[in-house]
């Protein structure tokens, strides 16, 4: 009776083990933080998450045998959501500085942008230099490239009031600023005003020519950062980077 016992018990053990090797392993999965209100390259339309951030991180993710998890943060938040372990990447139209670099690791560039300031479609307003800039009222999302350009390049130096630039915690906060009248402009990734001007009556006023680049934001001295950089690195390359690109630049 109790080598019964003992073979039935060994029994289920061993069905136990054979269920487990049987079943499907879970795949690991690309947590990705984004604003998504940067559209075409980041953006939130009926619950999905599109734009050329986001189909960079699928296929990305794909190639690593990842899913891929997105998470919407305020812009700001980004950067804490990454130190935290929260997320993996950012991916929201993220310029690579120096200063960034001392908090996280970069992925190689896919994209270079400039400055736009753009206007109302029915203001009279004309900027021949960028000097003109700080006579006026400015929105911008906070912590962004243009915000500390305007900082350095102008409040520093004394060329603008620093209450002559209004931060906000969102680019549409500043978009409706700008159609509220509470601003006079707004300064802006020219990738971004591609989408915005779909929503919004503007125009580009001036342009700062920046050239900065895009890359993904990982954390630092990760092993998975290199797999990311191994998987982007095929894609550029390969031209798929550039068939993105177009895919959304182009429907603009």
């Amino acid at each position: 009776m109790k080598l019964c016992l003992v073979s039935s018990i060994v029994c289920m053990g061993l069905c136990a083990l054979l269920l487990l090797a049987c079943s499907p392993k879970e795949n690991a999965v690309l947590r990705v933080g984004t604003a998504a209100e940067y559209p075409p390259f980041n953006y939130e339309e009926a619950n999905q998450f599109g734009g050329v951030d986001m189909d960079l991180c699928r296929r990305i993710a794909q190639k690593l045998g990842m899913d891929v998890r997105f998470t919407k943060f305020y812009f700001n938040e980004l950067f804490s959501a990454l130190a935290s372990n929260k997320i993996d990447v950012i991916a929201s139209a993220l310029t690579i500085t120096d200063e960034r670099k001392k908090t996280m690791d970069f992925s190689l560039p896919y994209y270079t942008a400039n400055q736009d300031l753009v206007v109302r479609k029915d203001s009279n307003l004309t900027i021949d230099k960028l000097e003109d800039v700080g006579k006026h009222l400015v929105g911008s999302l906070s912590n962004t490239t243009g915000h500390i350009y305007l900082d350095e390049h102008l409040i520093d130096r004394d060329l603008m009031p620093k209450e002559n630039l209004l931060l906000y915690p969102t680019n549409l906060d500043a978009m409706n600023a700008l159609m509220a009248g509470k601003v006079e402009m707004v300064v802006i990734d020219d990738s971004a005003v591609l989408g915005y001007a779909k929503q919004f009556p503007i125009r580009v006023a001036f342009t700062i020519a920046t050239r900065e680049h895009y890359g993904l934001g990982m954390q630092k001295g990760k092993v998975l950062n290199e797999k990311i950089n191994k998987a982007l690195e095929q894609m550029l390359n390969d031209g798929e980077v550039q068939e993105i690109l177009n895919r959304h630049l182009m429907k603009e």
